[in-house]
């Protein structure tokens, strides 16, 4: 579980309405075409590169996982959080 200090300064980054960590979000962001579940700590949707840029900075400082994310339609699992961790949905 990420740590609700992580949130805000995600929230920081992207604004309260691109960052979700209830139980809705999670579920959908956890499995792709495998059907393989692996629950995510939350999902941040970026605006633009800055964010990004931001988002990264910070999970490397911080060492959180992230995992990016496209239309989640693969067969191979790439885009699962297998470790827990940030969803980026670009």
């Amino acid at each position: 579980m990420i740590d609700e200090k992580h949130l805000k300064h995600f929230k920081t980054i992207v604004g309260d309405e691109n960052i979700y960590s209830d139980k809705a979000h999670l579920i959908a962001y956890s499995y792709d075409a495998t059907r393989t579940k692996f629950e995510p700590d939350a999902v941040i949707f970026p605006r633009n590169e800055d964010d990004i840029s931001a988002i990264l900075k910070y999970c490397n400082e911080h060492k959180i996982v992230i995992v990016p994310r496209g239309a989640g339609s693969g067969f191979t699992g790439g885009a699962l959080p297998s470790s827990g961790g940030i969803v980026l949905r670009v």
